[in-house]
């Protein structure tokens, strides 16, 4: 039993650093939509957009037992993508 949960464990690991690399994609695409809507006066958060990545991320899922879990994921991704881009905009 014990080694089949470091068999799992494992697993997440790899799962982990793979999220870690997107993560880092994503949050360096953050930073251009900043500077976007930085030149272009924007607000930074766009509700509507926002709900519209939930709805399509969603829509991704094989398994809709996880959509609730999956929206909380990207409610809070989507505010820390705000932060960022408002520390960006502090900072510039």
């Amino acid at each position: 039993m014990i080694q089949l949960l470091e068999q799992q464990r494992q697993q997440i690991d790899q799962i982990d650093r793979e999220l870690v690399r997107l993560f880092e994609a994503r949050m360096h695409v953050v930073q251009e939509v900043a500077q976007i809507k930085s030149k272009h006066h924007l607000p930074i958060l766009d509700a509507q957009r926002e709900k519209q990545v939930i709805t399509k991320v969603q829509g991704y899922l094989a398994n809709p037992e996880f959509e609730d879990a999956l929206a909380d994921f990207y409610t809070e991704l989507m505010r820390i993508s705000r932060q960022h881009q408002q520390q960006w905009n502090d900072q510039n």
